[in-house]
């Protein structure tokens, strides 16, 4: 079947889910008491794990080749949001309140960055980022893979 990269976006988050889910009960079903039944068949969910498994390997793949022209985007926009989230972390206090045993005092420090100037950096970035994830969003919605899914 012909999807968007959207949709196999969503696919391949699917697909990790369900695994995910049946190893949970692979590990909680595996053993039990002998006068217990289990609600599983672990031989079963497990060849169902590895069949999912291959399926999200093929997914994952076709999702990687599909992106090869969309990959400067991709990466630009993962590397603005993690400048955004290091300006954030930018110690900018300028005033510090200082309670010692015998004393209550404001201690002043300089700083090379100030607290207007994260803000208009991270505002700045959250306007590529904004514009990046338009043309993404416009690519993954055109662009389209062949896939089946193992999912009913």
């Amino acid at each position: 079947m012909l999807i968007t990269l959207a949709q196999a976006l969503k696919e391949k988050n699917r697909i990790a889910g369900e695994i995910r889910d049946l190893w949970n009960l692979v590990q909680s079903e595996n053993a039990c008491w002998e006068t217990h039944s289990r609600s599983i068949n672990i031989a079963e969910t497990m060849q169902t794990i590895h069949l999912y498994t291959e399926k999200l390997i093929e997914l994952k793949t076709k999702i990687g080749k599909a992106n090869e022209g969309n990959l400067a985007n991709m990466y630009a926009l993962e590397e603005y949001k993690s400048q955004i989230s290091c300006y954030g972390h930018i110690d900018t206090a300028e005033e510090v309140r200082y309670l010692g045993e015998n004393e209550d005092r404001m201690l002043t420090k300089t700083c090379v960055i100030k607290n207007s100037d994260v803000l208009k950096l991270q505002k700045q970035l959250q306007i590529k980022c904004n514009h990046l994830q338009d043309e993404l969003d416009v690519y993954n919605a055109t662009h389209k893979i062949e896939f089946d899914t193992p999912l009913k």
